[in-house]
């Protein structure tokens, strides 16, 4: 009898990079996508330790890179395709964060911002891109947005600009690649608790953003892991172009406290 789970994924067998790959989203994905029978390039600056369990499955290979180098890209997809075969799914997640408003952000943070969230994410899709025409797969690229890059945040102004044209960068890539049946989709998390998401809230802060999310919480990195499964399965196959949002409901709320309609 076959494996219904497994039929809807159709992630068994296949293999993918994942950039970011050495905690939270990345890290979550990365175990996902193992469980599931895929082969898995894990791409991140740094492994700690307790990454040595992950390579003795034999379905995940470690790969030391920065991302924002299109040399890497082109190495990680060419070790991809060496060790397992083929490269069917990208999942772009590498990215950083640096606060400042555009009256005092300086250059050189602008800079590393985009090479990382933007440069990095188009090397890696051209990278692999490339190597699924070639071999006439079915790829799937993922791109990891945030809501930050659909709704305006005081203070966080590169990250939020590098988020914005990581969507136009999905949809154009999406309307390059269809001819080729390569299907180009983005996950636009809200607030997730990984370091950097979380990393700069105190327990009072933490608690007015729960509040502020119509869903009462904070998402663990794994309940977006799994919507990066989904756009990366066959249960996402007519899609294409699209921009998941997985927020807890926090970009739907325009509602102001205290007004009352008569």
């Amino acid at each position: 009898m076959p494996n219904i789970a497994s039929e809807l994924l159709g992630l068994e067998g296949r293999s993918a990079v994942v950039t970011g790959a050495t905690s939270g989203i990345g890290r979550e994905t990365t175990r996902l996508l193992s469980s599931l029978g895929t082969n898995v390039v894990a791409v991140g600056r740094t492994f700690r330790d307790d990454w040595s369990k992950w390579a003795s499955t034999g379905k995940v290979i470690k790969f030391q890179a920065d991302v924002s180098d299109p040399s890497k890209a082109e190495e990680a997809v060419a070790t991809c395709v060496e060790k397992f075969g083929k490269i069917d799914v990208l999942v772009n997640n590498a990215g950083m964060i640096k606060g400042g408003s555009i009256l005092d952000f300086k250059k050189e943070d602008w800079d590393r911002i985009m090479e990382v969230n933007l440069g990095g994410y188009r090397n890696f899709a051209k990278a692999a891109a490339a190597a699924m025409t070639k071999a006439k797969t079915d790829g799937r690229i993922v791109n990891v947005t945030s809501v930050d890059g659909l709704e305006a945040e005081p203070g966080v102004l590169a990250y939020s600009a590098s988020k914005g044209a990581i969507i136009m960068l999905t949809r154009c890539t999406a309307l390059e690649l269809a001819p080729y049946g390569i299907r180009v989709n983005a996950i636009a998390p809200g607030w997730v608790d990984t370091p950097m998401g979380t990393g700069v809230l105190d327990p009072k802060s933490r608690t007015i953003v729960d509040k502020k999310i119509p869903l009462g919480y904070i998402a663990p990195p794994e309940e977006i892991a799994r919507s990066v499964i989904f756009l990366a399965s066959d249960m996402a196959k007519y899609m294409t172009g699209a921009i998941m949002v997985a927020d807890g409901g926090l970009t739907m709320d325009i509602s102001i406290p205290g007004l009352t309609y008569e």
